[in-house]
């Protein structure tokens, strides 16, 4: 009957510790599994940025357009190229919209810029993406394709810098107060009430001066005439 119950005992120690064994065995076996899915996620991954320095521009004035290409991958790119276009009222005049880059290293950036001239104003317009492809991982061919930021810019006349040019020296001649025309207007409109008001009072007290004077001077006239 004892050795029944050692032999229970044992049966009981060998099957609760298979269960305890059996999820780490298989927490062991995710974990290489894991491993496995993403041993060969050695990729790059281009960002692209591209802005100008100003948002207003001025048309028929040169405007440099910068491109920043950042590799924010795990791995090198390799056969990077680059293709821009503009908008239909752009006209190129410096530098190129395509471009055969190569490689670009892990966290390595790759700069380019291009001049443009606007041949309209008084609008408003985005920039349109620029688009890159690159082999993103070692040793293949396979491309991958990936588009930069847009940014939307507003195409001034000379006309209008030069208003803004006057805006900006009234605004600093007002200390602040007149800022937009609409502000120059109301403050135009101010100024010639104040001055029409002025201008009245000028006037009646001219008039009651010249009255005062004529009957001054009729009061000597009659004077003298009494002596």
């Amino acid at each position: 009957m004892a050795r029944r119950q050692i032999a229970w005992g044992i049966f009981a120690l060998v099957l609760s510790s298979a269960l305890l064994l059996g999820p780490v065995r298989a927490e062991d076996d995710d974990g290489a599994s894991d491993d496995d899915e993403y041993a060969d996620a050695s990729r790059a991954h281009l960002v692209v940025r591209k802005w100008c320095k100003e948002e207003l521009v001025v048309q028929g004035k040169n405007v440099t357009v910068d491109i920043d290409i950042f590799n924010a991958g795990i791995s090198t790119a390799s056969l990077v190229k680059f293709v821009d276009k503009l908008p239909a009222e752009a006209t190129l005049i410096e530098g190129s919209l395509v471009a055969d880059i190569g490689k670009i290293a892990i966290g390595s950036h790759a700069k380019l810029s291009y001049v443009v001239v606007f041949n309209t104003g008084s609008i408003e317009l985005t920039l349109p993406p620029a688009r890159v492809t690159y082999a993103a991982e070692t040793d293949s061919n396979d491309l991958t394709e990936g588009a930069s930021s847009s940014m939307a810019l507003y195409i001034m006349t000379p006309v209008q810098q030069l208003q803004r040019y006057a805006l900006h020296a009234g605004a600093y001649a007002s200390l602040g107060f007149a800022k937009t025309p609409a502000d120059w207007r109301n403050m135009a409109i101010v100024v010639g009430l104040v001055g029409s008001a002025l201008g009245a009072n000028f006037a009646v007290k001219k008039v009651k001066s010249s009255t005062v004077n004529r009957k001054r001077a009729a009061a000597l006239r009659e004077l003298e005439k009494s002596e």
